[in-house]
């Protein structure tokens, strides 16, 4: 809070009888002199602090079990473990068998999220997040290792697809494209954070998606049809198209919310959008 100099407060400030004596006039003085200057020495009110924005969802683990997600894709695979974590007490351990098959042959084991149908809506933005962790190198076969598809016709919208330690971020309609590619990003031994921004559309000129990768924007403003036929849900996990060697992976501090501070890393100051 900004104070006037005291010399310009206190001339304006004192009063002094027209007609009095100079010790009149000092009694007059002091008094109000010293209002004046305890007024602006006050402490200034609290300042209210914003409450931290609300997730719509959290895939977190921290009720000790996979309770939070909608669906479990090869149960056999999924678990709640104490280590590693990239937040709290609990993350999900993901471990991909060669027998764990889906009946049309793929090799997956995954977690599914399906957001409320009016949030991924035509028009509405969803802002979802994870964290993962691969403790060894991937195979150099494709994996989908998080992606959105439609229901209940299936179809693929987006996806984030690794190989080996490559990863790359594909959008599916109007036709294939692929918006960013790295050759070294998915580094064992580390959790790596994910944040999507979706602007749901199925008109291409309208539905858009931005893409975060450890904290850096990698894909920026994105157009791509970004609705088929219905309200689109999620996967993270491990998805192979054919059966290999037994993989893990690590999954955890997943979010859906409204915008980018709900969802970013804790601790981690949100960056300016892109």
């Amino acid at each position: 809070m900004k104070t006037a100099p005291l010399a310009a407060t206190t001339d304006a400030a004192w009063v002094v009888p027209v007609t009095g004596s100079r010790q009149a006039g000092r009694r007059w003085r002091l008094p109000v002199l010293l209002g004046v200057v305890c007024a602006a020495c006050a402490a200034p009110p609290p300042v209210a602090r914003p409450l931290p924005p609300v997730a719509r969802w959290r895939g977190d683990m921290e009720t000790g079990d996979l309770g939070q997600w909608s669906y479990l894709l090869n149960a056999r695979g999924l678990s709640v473990v104490p280590s590693p974590v990239a937040d709290g007490r609990f993350a999900a351990r993901v471990e991909l068998r060669p027998g764990d098959l889906w009946p049309n042959g793929l090799n997956r084991v995954e977690l599914e999220h399906k957001p409320a149908p009016d949030s991924v809506a035509e028009g509405h933005a969803t802002f979802f997040a994870w964290s993962l962790f691969v403790p060894v190198q991937l195979s150099p076969s494709r994996h989908q290792i998080g992606y959105w598809e439609s229901y209940p016709s299936y179809r693929q919208i987006m996806a984030l697809e690794a190989r080996g330690r490559s990863l790359a971020f594909v959008t599916r309609l109007p036709e294939e494209q692929v918006h960013w590619t790295a050759s070294d990003a998915l580094t064992p031994d580390v959790w790596h954070r994910v944040v999507m921004r979706v602007v749901w559309s199925a008109d291409p000129s309208k539905g858009l998606v931005d893409v975060w990768f450890d904290g850096a924007p990698v894909v920026v403003h994105a157009g791509a049809r970004t609705l088929w036929d219905a309200p689109n849900f999620v996967h993270v996990g491990l998805l192979r198209d054919k059966p290999e060697a037994t993989e893990l992976m690590f999954i955890d501090a997943a979010v859906e919310g409204d915008s980018l501070p709900t969802v970013w890393s804790a601790g981690e100051p949100t960056p300016a959008k892109p």
